[in-house]
């Protein structure tokens, strides 16, 4: 089958499993692979004020240490950040001051039990979600308000209002035996909408299933999510209760990418390091007003896509690399914080979008492997003389 017809039978099957509403998204499909190796720099000056360091301070509060982010949420007052080892939720204040551990893991009444994939805060409504085996819904003052039990596996799972969480399926598990794909539920676990007939004339259907080679992120306004499967161009968005296309990509990849993405017998490469250095895997997806952004793995490497939402205009930037792909995995950064678009060579930019700032987390280990070997223009509010061992938050306001 060739690339062209099945990106075209992909399309054709892309919203099969729940309505469809019509959508503001009016991209057609965005031809990507010419851009690939024809990279510039992707300036985001024009968007983005001069960033703000935070930097998480040390105190002789043995807790104030944190060994790394797993994931974090920021509001107008605080930050709070799950640490890679250790499963509690931390807080600090705007300014990096060490508040407390704001959540502890354990059996108590206002503790959680287990590993913790992910956390969202809701500052209008004074809401801090954790997310693992349940959901715990907490105040942003700790107070444990309730656990919600969904009724399906999943491995990410976000509010987009309140009264509605977007997910996408756990790994690994068939879609022949009608388990769930991606979709919205209610809190009391109603399936709203789903989709997951994802497929590919090239894989059996009783291999079929999402794997580890997805992209899940929260759109910029909060209220809806995006969604990647390698084993076909489209960018989906789940909404409250629809699933939509946000835009589609011509990608071009070859059938093995397609397979392994969907293949959910195969175990023999997770991570992906055997996959065509040709082929194009989106590892992480970033939404703002203006543009979508994608983080790929590309040729040995690092690319980012901006596609601009109103003229399809596509800009690829190769991110720098001080180190291999593999030596970077052994940092200990979950983040990646310095993998992103340094557009006028002097900072690379990344992170995720909260309310109107841009947040991205750098891990003190990255920025100084950065420093030795491909040294980068540090921006005015950050030192390297008072990098402590704790992460640095770099918060960039939108200028509209």
């Amino acid at each position: 089958m060739s690339c062209r017809n099945y990106f075209i039978s992909m399309l054709c099957l892309s919203i099969l499993s729940c309505s469809t509403e019509n959508s503001t998204d009016t991209l057609s499909a965005i031809q990507v692979r010419t851009h690939m190796d024809e990279t510039s720099s992707i300036v985001t000056e024009k968007d983005l004020d001069e960033p703000i360091g935070i930097y998480l301070k040390e105190s002789a509060d043995a807790e104030s240490l944190i060994d790394g982010v797993a994931d974090y949420a920021v509001t107008s007052q605080a930050i709070y950040l799950l640490p890679i080892k250790e499963q509690r939720i931390v807080q600090f204040d705007r300014q990096g001051n060490f508040v407390k551990t704001l959540i502890r893991e354990g059996q108590g009444p206002q503790e959680f039990a287990g590993m913790l994939s992910g956390i969202q805060v809701d500052e209008p409504h004074d809401r801090l979600y954790l997310f693992g085996s349940k959901i715990w819904e907490y105040s942003l003052s700790g107070k444990l308000i309730q656990s919600i039990q969904l009724p399906l596996p999943v491995m990410y799972s976000r509010f987009i209002e309140s009264d509605r969480i977007a997910a996408v399926s756990m790994a690994f598990i068939p879609f022949q035996a009608g388990s769930f794909g991606i979709g919205t539920l209610t809190r009391e676990g109603e399936l709203l909408c789903q989709k997951n007939n994802f497929s590919t004339p090239a894989l059996s259907a009783e291999k079929t299933g999402l794997t580890a080679h997805v992209a899940s992120g929260m759109s910029y306004d909060g209220h809806s999510v995006l969604f990647k499967s390698g084993a076909n161009d489209t960018v989906f968005r789940i909404g409250r209760d629809t699933i939509s296309v946000a835009c589609v990509l011509r990608l071009e990849n070859s059938v093995e990418e397609s397979i392994r993405s969907l293949d959910v017998s195969d175990f023999s490469d997770i991570a992906g390091l055997k996959r065509n250095p040709h082929d194009i895997f989106v590892q992480d997806i970033l939404e703002t007003q203006s543009h979508f952004y994608f983080r790929c793995r590309y040729n040995q490497g690092y690319n980012i896509i901006a596609v601009h939402k109103t003229d399809g205009t596509v800009q690829v930037e190769r991110c720098k690399m001080p180190l291999t792909m593999s030596e970077m995995g052994d940092l200990g950064t979950y983040q990646y914080g310095l993998l992103g678009m340094f557009g006028t060579n002097t900072f690379p930019v990344w992170g995720r979008v909260f309310g109107h700032e841009l947040v991205q987390v750098v891990s003190p280990s990255e920025l100084d492997f950065y420093q030795k070997h491909n040294p980068i223009e540090l921006p005015k509010s950050i030192q390297t003389s008072t990098i402590g061992e704790n992460p640095i938050i770099i918060i960039y306001k939108f200028k509209n």
